[in-house]
């Protein structure tokens, strides 16, 4: 195994410039997704990664090994694409083996590195079949299987559940978490679902049009997001922003007038600066509370045990979304008193960036 630099790598397309200077260190056996919305480049760097794109500038060394010009055989990676793309005329056994044998292994090495592999992924009773008579979950632990016999360095993954339905991808991101346990290779995987992301990795790399916005845990980037970009793509539903202006004596004003109390800051705020306040769906409480706002329910989203409640404060107000435990009690039309704690809050400036807030000691 090996770790993955990635140095101000740089693609265009003519004059299309598609990645723009982007930076990225993995660890020897670290999990790291890319997540970021369709068009930001994700796909792009990964088959830069792979040898399948060439960069315009940059560098990427994998181990002690510069292989920015080195061709997709050489790097030592195995990619797994959206696709499966497994041969329809070969058996399981037979596109499982195929990277060994152009590589001319032995047979006795490839048999063994197939059984491996497929008992890895209980995929043994499939060997003997043809890629039209399996499941889409199936040909996903095929088109794995095959990257798994190569023994590689890097794994790379290009958004490999985007074809599977909702129930199954829920079961093949446990599979690929305890795969990733056993297995312990460096990989870079590629999505743009953040749920995926916050389940499997490591580490997360937020990309947004060609540039990182921000790189960290999923927990730091959930807690403490760089920006209303970051803060609102990781969390489903997605965070609250309230438009306001700071005011007097730790508050600040709504854009309909009402107040809320603010956190301390690590650095004080002039009267009548403009910020975005955000707020976390689960972070909002109902119920009446010293300081609580006046909304009324305009919608309710049930989904069993928990139900997304769509508020809606004064004519004109922006809408916010708070989760709870759903006990039946809440109906539409329903006004309900509202807190947003301070402890919660999370605040922007107008250039959308975080404002630090007071270090706890």
């Amino acid at each position: 195994m090996a770790g993955l630099s990635i140095r101000d790598a740089r693609k265009s397309f003519g004059e299309t410039e598609v990645l723009k200077g982007v930076s990225i260190d993995v660890a020897d056996g670290e999990f790291t997704v890319i997540v970021g919305p369709s068009g930001c480049g994700k796909s792009t760097l990964l088959r830069s990664v792979a040898g399948l794109e060439e960069l315009t500038g940059g560098s990427i060394h994998i181990g002690d090994r510069d292989v920015t010009a080195l061709p997709p055989s050489a790097r030592g990676i195995a990619m797994v694409f959206q696709s499966y793309a497994l041969y329809p005329h070969l058996t399981v056994r037979e596109n499982m083996a195929f990277g060994l044998k152009i590589a001319k292994a032995g047979s006795a090495e490839i048999d063994a590195a197939v059984q491996r592999a497929a008992a890895i992924l209980n995929i043994e009773t499939l060997l003997d079949r043809k890629p039209a008579a399996l499941s889409g979950g199936q040909r996903q632990r095929v088109a794995i299987g095959r990257a798994i016999v190569r023994q590689p360095q890097i794994f790379l993954f290009d958004e490999p559940l985007s074809n599977l339905d909702a129930d199954l991808r829920v079961r093949m991101r446990y599979e690929f978490a305890s795969l990733h346990r056993q297995l312990g290779t460096t990989t870079l995987y590629v999505t743009h679902d953040q749920v995926e992301a916050m389940t499997l990795a490591d580490r997360i790399v937020v990309l947004r049009d060609g540039r990182i916005e921000q790189v960290g845990s999923p927990r730091e980037l959930y807690d403490r997001p760089a920006n209303i970009f970051v803060a609102q793509f990781l969390g489903t539903p997605r965070m609250n922003i309230l438009a306001a202006v700071v005011a007097d004596g730790g508050q600040a004003t709504l854009a309909d007038g009402r107040s809320i109390a603010l956190p301390p800051l690590a650095a004080p705020l002039a009267a009548g600066t403009p910020l975005s306040i955000g707020i976390r769906p689960e972070d909002v409480a109902i119920g009446t509370a010293p300081g609580a706002l006046a909304f009324t329910i305009g919608f309710i989203e049930r989904l069993g045990g928990l139900a997304t409640v769509h508020l809606g404060g004064r004519a004109g107000d922006e809408p916010i979304a708070c989760q709870l435990r759903d006990d039946g009690s809440l109906a539409e039309g329903d006004p309900v008193s509202v807190s947003l704690p301070a402890d919660r809050l999370h605040l922007f400036g107008a250039d959308g960036l975080a404002i630090a807030r007071e270090t706890r000691k």
